[in-house]
């Protein structure tokens, strides 16, 4: 069986259950609800309990899938010599944080945002810290598939140019299994988690390994997680250039993920070039 026709029915498994499962836990939590109206109770939207749900089966149903099926360990995927290479995953977050947070910049520079940093008390020193905690699962797991069996998997097939594009393609899509409304409004984030995910890819090729994407994705997200601690969004008619609080869905956020890329090729050529001299 080819790569694409494994992952279609992997895919297409995983996305049923988390549907169905996810069904019966919001019906669940809704009937905690109205069981209990004395509580003060802020239940989840369908949305939010699919998007968990999903992650949670796929990274289970990863392992199975790679143990049983693939017949190898999940560390094979490019999670080895984790003590050589923990600084790569630092680095990568540092590197997230930082290039995310010049958007963030920007849109306070034209005046779409406002710098208006919240007083940190106990509670929201511990909601930052479970947003770092939260993050690095979230990409530790989103890497691991995408990045660690998908864009692998591809490249095995089409190459890496190829490959890249088609795993960016799927990261992008996955994002949007959820209610739609209006498909045209959800263009532009479509675009940004594109190139979030060619990114990411390439992050990967370069280093063969999964830690300095795991680290940038977390990073990225961290900065979506904590800018409403530091910055106001002001009203205005400049989505389209600037975005919105995912930061990924103006032409600004495109034009730095192209800076960011573009950084990231030439670092690693640079790197590669050293090596070579080295050698030689």
């Amino acid at each position: 069986m080819t790569t694409s026709k494994k992952f279609t029915l992997f895919f297409i498994l995983v996305i049923t259950v988390s549907f169905i499962l996810s069904y019966f836990l919001y019906i669940f939590q809704m009937y905690l609800v109205s069981e209990n109206p004395n509580v003060e109770l802020k239940p989840f939207t369908y949305s939010k309990i699919l998007s968990r749900t999903t992650t949670i089966i796929l990274f289970l149903a990863l392992i199975w899938f790679r143990k049983k099926i693939d017949r190898m360990s999940i560390v094979s995927l490019g999670l080895t010599r984790f003590y050589q290479r923990k600084r790569e995953l630092f680095l990568g977050f540092i590197a997230g944080v930082l290039s995310l947070s010049f958007v963030v910049g920007t849109k306070v520079l034209y005046g779409v945002s406002t710098w208006s940093p919240k007083e940190f008390f106990l509670s929201d020193w511990l909601l930052s810290f479970y947003f770092l905690l939260s993050v690095f699962c979230i990409a530790f797991v989103e890497e691991l598939f995408f990045r660690g069996y998908l864009l692998q998997s591809f490249v095995k097939e089409w190459g890496e140019k190829k490959a890249a594009i088609l795993t960016s393609i799927f990261f992008s899509l996955t994002h949007f299994i959820r209610p739609i409304h209006d498909p045209f409004l959800l263009v532009p984030e479509m675009i940004g988690l594109f190139l979030v995910g060619y990114a990411l890819s390439y992050a990967f090729i370069y280093t063969r390994s999964l830690y300095l994407p795991i680290g940038i994705h977390a990073g990225w997200v961290y900065v979506v997680k904590m800018q409403s601690s530091f910055v106001a969004p002001v009203p205005n008619d400049l989505h389209w250039l600037f975005g919105g609080e995912r930061l990924v869905t103006g032409v600004v956020a495109w034009m730095f993920m192209f800076l960011f890329l573009y950084g990231l090729k030439r670092i690693f050529e640079q790197m590669l070039q050293k090596s070579e001299t080295l050698i030689g």
